[in-house]
Formats: structure tokens, sequence, C-alpha cells
């Protein structure tokens, strides 16, 4: 796709992780300072709930690019589908324990404390990060418990953080968690603005998406961060389907009717204008050059 059709740099909406295009909207702004205040204060752990694609992903990464820059070790452990000596041994490694495949679970657990306890003599504080924890098994859920009460064993300052989209969370864990961070979708205006500051950030002041368009795009993806990316990009490749630089209504419906079925599920059929239908057409040539 040649970008220079509308004057970027790089693709405004990109999924990637990129630090320097963090949108800062309010509560995500907040949940970071909130975060940030737990790691430089060494407290036990924190949770941070919220829907799938709301951002907590984004921001457990970001928080490590922080808690680095201010001299905490850190290890982001993702947490799906794995068992909990695998869960273990993520940790280990991410801590620079000694782990061996073949080790067994009381090794990798000795190992654990053999680091913890010299991490605690040169007063290195530790921050681990754990992503989809509502998907970990109950052993996952002890193996937090008892990796705090290792830390309390051997002196270290261990923060931990527990991304999850659960809001009942795990009795065992209770008593441990000192702040819930609970993550929204966008409103309405924070959508907008979003949109607004990642066309600016890639290199174009111009105005490409009418104020409908933006209002459909908050409408049909419920302010959803994840979904707010993937359909403000395939609005823009419906209009070049077009043709046409500037992003109105019927092509949002268009990108969302041709590309994201479940986002407009809830919406019936006839919603869609007949020139929505029809940009729709010309966005999958535009969508497949995007693709090459």
């Amino acid at each position: 796709m040649d970008l220079s059709f509308w004057g970027f740099r790089h693709w405004p909406f990109d999924r990637s992780f990129s630090a320097d295009r963090f949108f800062a909207s309010q509560q995500h702004d907040e949940a970071m300072a909130r975060m940030l205040f737990l790691v430089e204060e060494s407290r036990r752990c924190g949770i941070i709930v919220g829907p799938s694609g709301t951002g907590k992903t984004y921001l457990l990464k970001l928080l490590q690019q922080r808690a680095e820059r201010i001299g905490r070790l850190t290890v982001r452990c993702e947490a799906t589908g794995i068992e909990s000596d695998e869960f273990v041994g993520q940790i280990a490694v991410g801590c620079n324990a000694v782990v061996d495949p073949n080790m067994t679970s009381s090794r990798i657990w000795s190992g654990l404390r053999s680091r913890f306890a010299a991490l605690a003599v040169i007063r290195q504080p530790l921050v681990i990060l754990i992503d989809h924890f509502d998907q970990v098994e109950f052993r996952c859920q002890q193996a937090v418990w008892r990796l705090n009460q290792l830390a309390d064993a051997t002196g270290l300052k261990l923060t931990v953080f527990l991304a999850t989209r659960d809001r009942t969370f795990p009795a065992v864990l209770q008593d441990l968690v000192e702040l819930r961070i609970d993550i929204t979708p966008w409103n309405s205006v924070e959508t907008s603005q979003f949109i607004i500051s990642a066309i600016e950030h890639a290199g174009c002041n111009e105005r490409m998406f009418t104020d409908d368009a933006l209002t459909a795009i908050h409408e049909l993806t419920n302010g959803v961060p994840a979904r707010v990316v993937s359909l403000s990009s395939h609005s823009l490749l419906a209009a070049r389907g077009q043709d046409q630089v500037l992003v109105t209504r019927e092509c949002v419906e268009a990108a969302a009717s041709e590309l994201l079925p479940r986002v407009v599920d809830h919406i019936p059929a006839n919603h869609f204008s007949p020139s929505a239908r029809s940009l729709g057409r010309g966005r999958s040539e535009s969508a497949n050059a995007f693709g090459r």
C-alpha cells in the first residue's frame, strides 16, 4: 500500500505494540499512574480487570518498559493455556534462576528460592506481570500465592500484576491484592480523540474522518479499543477503494459489514445503506492490495 496517498509516515492503526504510540486516555493514564505507584512502593499485588480488547496487555507491556527504566527486574508471563510447572518455569527463566528442562517442580522452586535470596541481598526489586490470568488453572493461582510467600521468606521486594477479564477473583489470592484497576471501553470523546491522534502521529494533519464516521466507529465497536483500531484501519481502506481520502459514515459501515461481522451481529442488515454496501465491494480490492 502506498502510504503517500494519505501522507502517512507509517500506518496509523497498527495492533502491534509501540510505546511511542500509546494513547493516554484519562482512564489508561490513571491506570498507569496507579500501577507505577505499586511498583515504586514495592507493594505486593495489583489486579487489572477489563473486557477483552480494552488494553490490558498493552498496559502491561508499557509498564514493563517503565518499570525497567526505574531499575526493576521485570518478568512478563503469558498465562494462556499453560500448566503450573510451565508457568513457574517462565517466571524462573525470566528472573535468571538456574533452570533445566529436566528439572522437577521442587528443584525449580528451590532455584527460585536461591534467586529470590540473591536478589534480596543486592536489593533488586522484582516485578512480575501475568497476562490473561483468568485462563490459568487453580495450581497456577496457588503458585502466585507461593511466590509471594517465597518473597516474604527471603526478604525480596516483589510486586505482582494480574490482568484478567474475570471480575470474580480467586479466593486464594484475595488477601494479596492491594489495588484493583478497572479498565472500561472508551467513551465517544475518547474514541474520536484516539483516531485523530493516531492520524496526526502518522504524519498527516488533514481531516480524514467526518464527525458521522467517528460516531459510527464508536457505535459499532462500543468503544472497545482493539475494535476501534481494526475498524478505523478498514474504514480507511474502504475509502481508498473509492479513491477518496475522506472517510465517511458509509465507508465505516461498509468496512464493518464486510470485515467485522462479529461487531455488527446485533445490527439489522437493513441498517447499512446501499452506498455502504457498494463501498464494501470496492473495499475488498483495496484490502487485498494492502495485504500484499
